[in-house]
């Protein structure tokens, strides 16, 4: 069996880190990563050399950047192929270094000056700066990554609920992972506030040909809406002519969504309701409709109309049961027909009475109970709050 040393050499890695001893590990995966980048397994040789940065790391006081700096050398000597994906991991962990330091980035003063290769150092644009860049590397060689079958990387990847189909190709994964960043807001901190505004108006909730069609203008192209809109039309172009929809229907449901999360204007709530129906109508014979009718199912559910949301769902999830689709409306319908109480009441009761508020969801009858309760007798007994101060009577 070709695949069998290497089982067996991570098994010795996977036996190491399950007894918690961290440096045989990082031996074992020494040779392991030789002989991967030797036979040109890509993926698993992504895969070693992400988990022996991150367990050198460990080693050297499990400080975050450690691992950062690690891989930024890394990058400079692994072949051509493996870069993409290590860039986007390099993103990802710039990214989650800067969540766990947000307020100290937030505290610091905007510098004019380039900035080095310590990020402890760095300014808010600069660490967001660096993110996008790493992605943008990521995504660089579109032609080679658009030629790469998402299977090549089954080593490194874990699997979803949702088939190859909908992520075809390693340029699918990757795009995907930008448009996270991209998506988050977060440098909504440091761009100027005329840099792309998503105007719900705009043909970012039209047709998918009509959205193709249209060229932006942003007074900063490096916006992070603005890189969104251009990676979904990219993402949408690429799969327009596939003979199989499932991507292209995916990426357009992923856009309204976006848009949804994104654009501002008062026909925002119209425009994104017709749309997400128009993909439904138009995808009805494959199982991405199940998921355009559970958003419209949620959008109609936060509009205040629980009764057409749930018929929707029922649609949705009844029209192709074992997709993902219909598991997202099977939440819905459980999120929708959930009981719900609650009992609002004055915290001080005397002359005039004050009412009883009871609000409910698929609740049809409420019982009370009047209990005498001696106050007086309460305080007496035990220590208590009042007004803010403790008591002791």
């Amino acid at each position: 069996m070709a695949g069998a040393p290497r089982d067996d050499a991570w098994k010795r890695v996977n036996d190491a880190l399950a007894q918690r001893l961290p440096q045989s590990a990082i031996e074992a995966l020494g040779p392991l990563l030789a002989e991967t980048m030797k036979q040109k397994e890509y993926a698993e040789a992504i895969k070693a050399l992400g988990l022996k940065i991150a367990l050198e790391g460990q080693i050297q006081g499990n400080r975050p950047e450690e691992k950062i700096i690690r891989l930024r050398a890394a990058l400079e000597t692994v072949p051509q192929e493996m870069k993409p994906v290590l860039e986007a991991i390099l993103a990802h962990w710039t990214w989650q270094y800067f969540q766990q330091n947000r307020w100290r980035f937030l505290q610091r003063t905007q510098t004019a000056s380039a900035p080095g290769t310590d990020l402890q150092t760095w300014d808010l644009p600069q660490i967001l700066g660096e993110i996008d860049r790493r992605f943008t590397a990521a995504l660089a060689d579109t032609a080679r990554l658009r030629a790469t079958p998402i299977q090549t990387y089954d080593a490194l990847l874990e699997k979803g609920d949702a088939p190859d189909s909908y992520r075809p190709t390693l340029y699918d994964f990757l795009v995907y992972e930008a448009l996270e960043f991209y998506q988050a807001g977060e440098q909504g901190a440091v761009a100027a506030e005329d840099a792309f505004a998503l105007d719900a108006d705009s043909p970012v909730l039209a047709e998918a040909e009509t959205f193709l069609a249209w060229r932006p203008v942003a007074t900063d192209p490096g916006a992070p809406a603005f890189k969104a809109v251009r990676l979904f039309q990219d993402l949408l172009a690429f799969h327009r002519n596939d003979p199989d929809r499932t991507a292209f229907l995916d990426a357009d449901l992923a856009r309204l969504e976006f848009a949804d999360n994104s654009a501002v204007g008062e026909s925002k709530a119209g425009r994104y309701e017709s749309a997400v129906r128009r993909v439904a109508d138009q995808a009805a014979d494959h199982e991405v409709s199940s998921r355009a009718l559970a958003l419209l199912a949620a959008h109609l559910n936060r509009a205040g109309d629980p009764a057409a949301a749930r018929a929707v769902a029922l649609r949705g999830r009844d029209a192709f049961p074992s997709s993902h689709g219909a598991a997202l409306c099977r939440n819905e319908i459980a999120l929708i027909e959930r009981k719900t109480t609650a009992l609002e009441t004055e915290s001080v009761w005397n002359a005039p009475w004050p009412a009883l508020r009871v609000t409910y969801r698929n609740v049809t009858q409420v019982h009370f109970r009047a209990v005498r309760f001696d106050f007086e007798s309460h305080l007496r007994q035990a220590r208590w709050e009042v007004g803010g101060l403790s008591a002791a009577l």
